[in-house]
């Protein structure tokens, strides 16, 4: 009874605390900049950039970089430039001289350091580059500007050759710089010319584009730390919970006096593949022509395995479902998966050699 009595205390305590954490995390997904927030409000697809999940810009529409205070890597301006050239969106948005420089320099403009701090800039065109809702002056509280003398550019703030704001065209796409990291942050965003402004600034971009934000820090593959998993375990709401309740697990077990018996061998021997599966439920169902369940049943685990694996809702429709798997950084090769999951979804006759080559294929996307 005394065993008992401590296992039902510890469960309680295991449940309490993983809704506490639950809780937790949830509203730190829910946070975030003021800039991130109103980006989701208007229904952008909006991805967080940081050293836990680098850019992928191919996943993107918009690149927008807010008061970096790093600057990227040579490479890594170079392929920003490839995915403008090839029609994406780039926004830069203030940061330190060092960081800025090399992406200003990158277009054929240059940094001009201001003896004062400029704290307001008026639009320098008397046609507004934003007609619908133009905006005379933003806060911009700069200390740089922008020499344009060397490059055509549209100066939407500043004079003609000092800009504040500005946008040029290169290859397919848009560039936007701006001087000023106020202007998109915490307190600026507090301005309506400058939330305004961002209105505008986001209206000529197409419907549910999506966005890498990256704030700070422009991660990528080349510039993430060595030491991502620690900091992903240790340094996040999420890491720290599964730490937590794995530990909690641990003594729970141990108090209850499970004994786990001795080691395993690495491989399962007796573990049955799909296509057993396949095969044995085929013959146990074959009167009842059940396949279509079968197939069901096969594709709703295999959804949930990847829903699991890359965090995606498993009941979104086929499309959406596919395209935030693209977006989390799921594995497609030659289009594998996105073959795979439609033919998943087939809702025609199937006969038991396509039920079985169809299992044979999720067995080996899993084992990949």
């Amino acid at each position: 009874m005394r065993i008992l009595q401590r296992s039902i205390f510890i469960l309680i305590l295991i449940a309490l605390l993983c809704s506490q954490l639950s809780c937790g995390v949830l509203d730190v997904l829910e946070q975030g900049s003021v800039l991130y927030r109103i980006l989701r409000k208007l229904k952008f697809r909006v991805t967080k950039i940081a050293a836990e999940y680098p850019s992928r810009l191919k996943s993107y529409d918009v690149l927008f970089l807010q008061d970096l205070n790093k600057a990227p890597l040579e490479t890594e301006i170079k392929k920003i430039q490839d995915f403008v050239k090839d029609g994406g969106t780039l926004i830069v948005s203030g940061g330190n001289h060092q960081a800025v420089g090399g992406l200003v320099a990158a277009y054929v403009l240059k940094l001009r350091r201001l003896p004062n701090r400029l704290r307001f800039s008026q639009r320098l065109s008397d046609e507004p580059f934003f007609p619908l809702h133009p905006v005379d002056e933003i806060h911009a509280q700069a200390y740089f500007v922008i020499d344009t003398s060397e490059r055509n550019a549209v100066v939407l703030y500043g004079t003609e050759d000092n800009a504040v704001v500005l946008s040029l065209r290169d290859g397919e796409g848009r560039v936007f710089f701006t001087t000023s990291a106020y202007l998109f942050n915490d307190g600026g965003l507090r301005h309506s010319s400058n939330a305004t402004f961002l209105y505008n600034l986001m209206s000529t971009l197409p419907r549910n584009a999506r966005i890498g934000l990256a704030e700070s820090r422009y991660f990528t593959h080349e510039s993430k730390p060595s030491n991502s998993f620690t900091t992903l375990v240790f340094k996040t709401p999420g890491g720290l919970a599964a730490v937590y309740i794995c530990l909690i697990l641990f003594v729970f077990l141990t108090l209850r006096g499970r004994r786990f018996g001795k080691p395993l061998d690495v491989q399962e021997n007796n573990r049955r593949l799909s296509s057993e599966y396949v095969h044995a439920m085929t013959a146990l169902y074959q009167k009842g022509n059940t396949r279509g369940d079968i197939l069901q049943h096969i594709r709703d685990k295999f959804r949930a395995d990847l829903g699991t694996r890359w965090r995606v809702n498993p009941n979104l429709d086929t499309t959406s479902f596919l395209e935030e798997l693209t977006q989390r950084g799921a594995v497609d090769e030659e289009g594998n998966l996105t073959n795979l999951v439609r033919d998943l979804e087939r809702s025609d006759n199937i006969s038991e050699s396509q039920l079985l080559e169809i299992a044979k294929r999720v067995e080996t996307y899993r084992e990949h």
